[in-house]
């Protein structure tokens, strides 16, 4: 069932619809960092319509998120090359255990 919730951002309310997998106080944290963000532009900018602060919020959340996308990606490529290097090392010291007992 899906319900509506009140948001500020930039000086404007806003109603959003929220459900079980965007619950109200998500959507407020989300709001509240668009309108932190608007904030942060607009005091960086001399003029600028609302509508140029939005895009260019827009623009860098959008900038940060690629940059985590890909720091993501990497710390990702990273696990799997040290687990597989681990796999491979924990292979050849079992079958050297492994040996070793058979000789015994």
């Amino acid at each position: 069932m899906s319900t509506n919730t009140i948001v500020r951002i930039f000086g404007k309310n806003y109603s959003l619809g929220v459900d079980q997998d965007h619950p109200a106080d998500h959507v407020q944290q989300i709001a509240q960092l668009v309108d932190d963000r608007m904030g942060q532009v607009k005091s960086e900018m001399s003029t600028g319509s609302p509508l140029q602060v939005a895009i260019l919020a827009s623009l860098n959340l959008v900038e940060e998120l690629q940059s985590l996308q890909e720091d993501y990606a990497s710390a990702e490529s990273d696990i799997t090359l040290r687990t597989s290097r681990l796999t491979a090392s924990l292979g050849r010291l079992f079958a050297e255990v492994e040996a070793s007992s058979i000789d015994s």
